[in-house]
């Protein structure tokens, strides 16, 4: 038995950050670990610079129920650059820009209508409880957003705290409390949930080859916020079984 803190995160448009090649920022299908914590730090009123970042990171582990992921969107953008010369730096963006100028052609993804319900489950001591927590997305101090700040929800995060000896009864949980307050019948219920393995280790999941998933590395866990720096992580990707959570 174990409380999850549960919350949802729907938006018009949603992009979550990959590996960047190049001139093309790509989108994964699905918030990653940092994203998650970025998300609960801002209602609580972390900035990005706090120390405490990564401690915070590693003090949570997340359970990501995919209700809806829309189309592809792809948006283009232009920059200007100086002409690129070994040796040379730039103390503003405004000393940059002062000479010759190129342009440049880029591409962000996004993905459109998406939907996503959310379990957190603490690791030891955190930066707060779990009710402080659900408090703080109940009145965020920052803004809130599913990936880029051009992506703002559009649904407030509903957070629930419940008790639970499984995420199948967590997300059941959370579903029939979302049925008391609006219709959800919009969600996908063949979308992947995918979850950290910690959940298997605490009795929350069964192993991943009974679930018939597939184990994936991401780079996602915050190494150091202010130099945008992130460890590997390992997530366990299971098909979703029935109406509720695709472990039982």
């Amino acid at each position: 038995m174990a409380e999850l803190l549960m919350f949802q995160l729907v938006a018009p448009m949603a992009s979550f950050g990959a590996v960047a090649v190049g001139e093309r920022r790509e989108t994964a299908t699905r918030p990653g670990h940092a994203a998650l914590v970025g998300v609960i730090g801002a209602a609580l009123g972390l900035t990005r610079d706090d120390p405490r970042q990564p401690s915070f990171s590693a003090s949570l582990a997340f359970a990501i129920r995919r209700d809806r992921l829309g189309p592809l969107l792809a948006d283009y953008h232009t920059a200007q650059t100086p002409p690129a010369r070994k040796g040379r730096r730039f103390a503003t963006r405004r000393d940059e820009l002062a000479g010759d100028k190129n342009t440049i052609l880029s591409r962000r993804d996004y993905y459109t209508d998406c939907a996503f319900s959310i379990a957190c489950l603490p690791l030891g001591d955190t930066l707060a409880t779990t009710q402080e927590m659900a408090e703080a997305l109940g009145r965020p101090r920052f803004a809130l957003y599913l990936g880029r700040k051009s992506c703002p929800l559009c649904l407030p995060p509903d957070p629930l705290l419940t008790p639970a000896e499984s995420l199948c009864d967590a997300f059941n949980v959370y579903d029939a409390h979302r049925h008391d307050r609006a219709p959800f019948d919009w969600r996908d219920k063949t979308g992947e949930i995918a979850f950290d393995p910690i959940f298997c280790a605490k009795g929350l999941a069964p192993a991943p080859g009974v679930l018939g998933g597939r184990q994936e590395q991401r780079r996602d866990a915050i190494a150091d916020r202010r130099s945008w720096r992130f460890d590997l992580r390992n997530e366990i990707v299971a098909p979703r079984l029935g109406g509720g959570a695709a472990v039982s």
